[in-house]
């Protein structure tokens, strides 16, 4: 039997266990903009050269949400994007986030920020997901240091998506490990889906390529089952455990989650759970992925 990962059992406190982020779309302002780019800057735009407009972000502690949104458009805008949290147009896009603080850990808590990026038209064109510890308090004051280094990670994990410069799916022979993501087995609601789709957009943002066709080359494959347990007192035990093999079928390892759950909350659409999920469940995952890697073959 292939041993757990040890110390990468994430509970769902910080993964399956918590409220369903619910991403609203809220009405902007529309002064005029004060926060401009210096003339002359080489700022890029969007896909179709619109700018991005913040939308307040949600979420608690507020004195941080409030804080956020300011925070990424002045990260966005060092990293050449044009971003406005004061500003709206017609043609713009628009960047909706909410926040969510898991329960501390000693004197550290995490807060994950969910971010929807959506077209003039209000399609959404992909989320992506930060994690990030700092001091309880740090969270509650939303001090100027710890709202700017979750600013600044989020802004690194939208910028690609921003600028549409997608990871690509494969890689040659040579670059990072190639990872087929199989499937999730036994979720109820639309987690088979869920599920599969968030893991893939949290790990698009590590050192591995990740296959979508099953048919390709790939190095290693992930997969996860997910066991929900009969309803108790208004609650469900939910385990989930992802599994990480090399494609004759031998197993590296896997990382479990565990946690009690209201009945029924995971039925239906599982949201940004599943980005919860896969967030939490991320390091445990690709340290299974460093230890499975094939050698690096060099040239003569």
């Amino acid at each position: 039997m292939a041993p757990r990962l040890p110390g990468r059992a994430p509970r769902a406190a910080a993964a399956v266990g918590v409220v369903m982020l619910l991403v609203a779309c809220q009405p902007l302002p529309h002064p005029f903009a004060d926060d401009v780019p210096p003339p002359g800057s080489s700022i890029l735009t969007l896909r179709d050269s619109a700018s991005v407009t913040i939308a307040p972000v949600d979420g608690t502690p507020r004195a941080t949400a409030e804080k956020l949104g300011p925070a990424m458009a002045s990260a966005l805008q060092q990293r050449e994007i044009a971003a406005s949290d004061k500003t709206a147009s017609i043609g713009s896009y628009e960047l909706v986030g909410k926040i969510e603080e898991m329960p501390p850990s000693g004197d550290k808590a995490a807060l994950v920020a969910v971010w929807e990026l959506r077209d003039p038209s209000g399609q959404s064109l992909g989320k992506r997901t930060e994690r990030l510890e700092a001091t309880a308090h740090d969270w509650e004051q939303g001090t100027d240091d710890a709202v700017a280094r979750l600013a600044a990670a989020s802004a690194d994990r939208l910028a690609g998506l921003l600028q549409d410069e997608d990871t690509p799916a494969e890689t040659e022979v040579g670059g990072p490990t190639r990872l087929l993501i199989s499937g999730v087995n036994g979720a109820p609601g639309d987690g088979a889906v869920s599920l599969p789709r968030a893991i893939t957009e949290v790990l698009k943002r590590q050192d591995v390529a990740i296959v979508s066709d099953p048919e390709a080359k790939a190095d290693l494959v992930l997969d996860a089952d997910v066991v929900i347990a009969k309803p108790k007192a208004g609650k469900q035990n939910v385990k989930i455990v992802w599994r990480v093999r090399r494609k004759d079928g031998s197993e590296i390892g896997t990382v479990g989650q565990e946690n009690d759950v209201p009945a029924g909350l995971l039925d239906g659409a599982w949201g940004d759970v599943a980005y919860m999920v896969a967030v939490s469940a991320q390091d445990g995952i690709m340290q299974l992925v460093a230890r499975g890697a094939p050698p690096p073959t060099g040239k003569s």
